[in-house]
């Protein structure tokens, strides 16, 4: 990976093809939609104004998050999908895209805490996220019966 500088860029029609072309393990397939399902609900659920984005380790993407529903009122934005490809897994990549997804979030929206959901069963999910900063706020999503984690980022060093 020396070398190889992880960077951010916006999904578009250039990139989107490989972008959908990332894949989770088949263990975890059942836990996260597909990239193409998120760019797909980008497109219609135009009210949370979500934004797609690719990590790339040089000229490949190796991941994929999608940030958005921002709440100005409570001082919160979601994390909504993260992912990082199966062939990326286990190199220490989804944790520097992670931090960098962190620090991208906090120069793009003023915001307090970002959060997710994840499934109760995926306990490789629940090791993962709270080894980088995130809690179990106790909340179950509503809308998909998920747990929600959140990562306060005003009591965060910067």
């Amino acid at each position: 990976m020396k070398g190889n500088e992880i960077t951010i860029q916006p999904v578009d029609a250039v990139n989107r093809e490989a972008v959908i072309a990332l894949t989770v393990d088949e263990n975890q397939a059942r836990f996260i939609e597909t990239n193409a399902e998120s760019l797909q609900e980008m497109a219609e659920d135009t009210k949370y104004n979500w934004q797609s984005f690719a990590f790339y380790e040089g000229e490949r993407p190796v991941g994929f998050m999608m940030i958005g529903a921002e709440n100005q009122t409570e001082r919160y934005v979601w994390l909504d999908r993260f992912m990082i490809d199966q062939n990326e897994q286990g190199k220490g990549i989804g944790t520097k895209c992670l931090r960098m997804a962190v620090e991208f979030i906090q120069t793009q929206y003023d915001v307090d805490d970002i959060i997710l959901s994840l499934h109760q069963e995926n306990e490789a999910a629940k090791r993962f996220y709270a080894k980088n900063g995130f809690v179990d706020s106790g909340l179950i999503d509503e809308w998909n019966g998920e747990a929600i984690w959140v990562y306060h980022t005003k009591n965060r060093p910067s």
